[in-house]
């Protein structure tokens, strides 16, 4: 299996990211879900990309974490994306269902989404991101990784994840909210 490895978005990369982002299979999110924006994010991602675009690009600008551009070793092929990281850097994590259960401090690491490139799907590059994510911030002194899976999950909700998924990656259950018909997760690995 090839290797992976992140590499944290900056302005030299920005344009990798709008190329692979702006593909329609990732609904004009370009990141921005975690971080902005009261009204329906759907509703934003279908009618707004360029404002979503717009706003991740100023935080690269201004040095801000906003997640890894996700790298082939063995040709150096961008296969996919997390906005994943630090929570503190996710603003919307403090409020959102699941994650608002959990610490809002540098020391946990969100997986917020994991966006890989319809041509790269199925070869267990998902399980790689989230291992380098965990290797990246036991790095950086982080004592958890959350993650926030929706159950029951469904293709629109994939990006996050499933509990199944993350529990083979040792992660456990901390808490959950309802929303609706859903049921929204955060569950932690303990670094």
């Amino acid at each position: 299996m090839d290797r992976l490895r992140l590499a944290a978005l900056d302005k030299r990369r920005i344009q990798d990211f709008e190329h692979l982002l702006s593909n329609k299979e990732f609904d004009g999110c370009y990141c921005s879900r975690w971080d902005t924006f009261a009204e329906p994010f759907e509703e934003r991602c279908k009618n707004k990309p360029q404002e979503n675009l717009a706003h991740t690009r100023a935080k690269v600008m201004a040095r801000k974490h906003v997640g890894f551009l996700v790298l082939r070793d063995s040709d150096g092929a961008i296969v996919g994306w997390t906005g994943s990281g630090p929570k503190t850097a996710f603003a919307a994590l403090k409020d959102r269902l699941g994650s608002r259960t959990g610490p809002f401090d540098d020391s946990v690491w969100a997986v917020g989404c994991m966006a890989i490139a319809r041509t790269y799907r199925g070869l267990g590059y998902s399980r790689q991101i989230v291992e380098g994510l965990i290797e990246d911030a036991r790095q950086a002194g982080a004592k958890t990784v959350e993650a926030y899976p929706i159950e029951p999950a469904g293709d629109d909700m994939a990006y996050r994840g499933t509990r199944r998924f993350y529990e083979g990656l040792g992660f456990t259950v901390a808490a959950q909210e309802q929303d609706g018909n859903y049921t929204v997760l955060r569950m932690e690995k303990t670094l």
